[in-house]
């Protein structure tokens, strides 16, 4: 009988169970959300350090893809083309602010402030320096001396030659008194060389190939910003200021011969605004736990590289996003998506389920505990209720057989009552009750043995009173 009703009781509290995860799919299943996040790199560099991402992704169901045709202003634009699908990218720092203030366009400006609402920043990653190469046998000690000069500022959809034109506009260089090319200065320095160009501006990681390369060619000095490094960080928030010291790149020979201080952006990770919280947190915690790496493909030391100082939470140029923010305090993923994520991806559930509990897990537990407060004593009574219901089915013929004993008092009853005896016995014996409840069922038959006993005595009765 225990095993019975602890069937019974199991097998309520699972339709329960199914009952509120049935609801709970169909919540799910309506908020669609695809596992999968597009990331635009558009460098290698940039490439290397997402693909460091995958794996971390991965484990909690979220597929990574990249793509690597979109760089500077373009990757800005993927992001809000709903057409592309790119939902996250590397974003050199200063960009977005080239789109802003009295150096800015009219047509910048106001594509700026139509769209900043569509981005949000997760973090910066690593730094990524200015470098300004010149002939060496130019005297030019800053931006201004480059009036009237050949500058490689960058490809036209890179992210440099926006912010190569703002901080040469800033200097009073432009198109009106210098050439402006829209190149990339060459690893060997050829363009320079040749005398196509007297100076290349170049934004990208300091170990990157074509910069180590570049900082070992003879004849081009690269620019030192030290008096005016503080008036640049000053006026452009998203400017740092980095130090290339002496003989940090070779010793012998020593390069360079001096300290020289240069300016740095550092590459941010945008996202779409209305991607949903629980990816922006995945992304984040893999950024978080995969930070650049402080040794180039060689095995060297990365220039400027600090350990811990990247990725950092806070941007100068965007809206930081608050579920990122939440994540870089805690190095930690929210506790309900912790749980489920891994979970999830083990059970190969949907990542649709994953995104709703990250999203409505709280209410959802809130929800439950008025719900548990009801079930709970409904689960109790369940066992109650299967006893009533056998009861039931010994009740009703016990109503049977009282009436049919009342019937007992009327003298002409005797045939009929016979036959409505046997009828009740019949059916009686036909009861499949559990074992537990065999005593009430024989207490049932022992009175309906009674019934017909006091009717066989009444049928005896009966002549013996006529023949008085």
């Amino acid at each position: 009988m225990r095993w019975k009703l602890g069937k019974v009781i199991a097998v309520s509290a699972l339709v329960f169970v199914l009952a509120i995860a049935i609801a709970l799919t169909l919540l799910f299943r309506a908020n669609g959300v695809e596992g999968r996040i597009v990331m635009a790199t558009g460098n290698s560099a940039y490439h290397d350090l997402a693909a460091t991402y995958r794996a971390d992704l991965e484990a909690n169901g979220v597929t990574l893809e990249l793509r690597d045709t979109t760089e500077g202003f373009a990757t800005l634009q993927a992001l809000v083309n709903d057409k592309t699908g790119v939902n996250a990218g590397f974003v050199k720092g200063g960009l977005v602010g080239s789109l802003q203030g009295r150096l800015a366009s009219e047509k910048a400006k106001q594509w700026r402030q139509q769209q900043l609402g569509k981005w949000l920043s997760i973090g910066r990653a690593f730094y990524e320096p200015i470098w300004v190469f010149t002939r060496g046998d130019l005297p030019i000690k800053s931006l201004r001396d480059l009036q009237h000069r050949r500058i490689l500022i960058g490809l036209r959809d890179g992210g440099t030659r926006r912010i190569a034109t703002q901080l040469l506009a800033a200097n009073g260089v432009g198109a009106a008194n210098a050439t402006l090319i829209e190149e990339i200065l060459a690893p060997d320095a050829a363009q320079i060389h040749s005398g196509a160009a007297d100076a290349g501006i170049l934004i990208t990681a300091a170990d990157s190939e074509r910069i180590q390369q570049l900082l070992r060619v003879g004849d081009i000095r690269l620019m030192n910003f030290a008096p005016e490094v503080e008036a640049y960080t000053n006026r452009f928030p998203a400017l740092s200021k980095v130090v290339l010291r002496e003989g940090a790149v070779e010793f012998d020979p020593l390069l360079p011969t001096a300290d020289i201080t240069l300016l740095a952006t550092s590459a941010a990770v945008v996202v779409r605004s209305d991607l949903h919280p629980a990816l922006i947190s995945l992304l984040t915690h893999a950024m978080v736990h995969n930070p650049r790496s402080g040794f180039d493909k060689s095995g060297d030391p990365v220039l400027f590289f600090k350990s811990g100082e990247f990725p950092w939470a806070y941007d100068p140029e965007f809206r930081f996003s608050n579920d990122a923010l939440t994540v870089h305090k805690s190095s930690e993923l929210p506790t309900l998506l912790r749980v489920v994520a891994p979970l999830n991806k083990r059970l190969g559930l949907p990542f649709s389920l994953t995104a709703f509990a990250n999203a409505h897990g709280a209410q959802t537990i809130l929800l439950l505990i008025p719900l548990l407060a009801v079930a709970l004593p409904l689960v109790k009574a369940v066992p109650a209720i299967y006893v009533w219901t056998i009861r039931q089915r010994l009740t009703y013929w016990y109503r049977h057989l009282t009436a049919l004993e009342h019937a007992l008092e009327h003298a002409d009853a005797g045939a009929h009552v016979r036959a409505e005896l046997e009828r009740i016995d019949a059916a009686v014996r036909r009861i499949r009750i559990p074992v537990y409840f065999a005593d009430q069922l024989y207490d049932l038959r022992g009175h309906i043995d009674f019934v017909r006993q006091r009717l066989a005595l009444m049928s005896q009765a009966a002549p013996a009173a006529a023949a008085e």
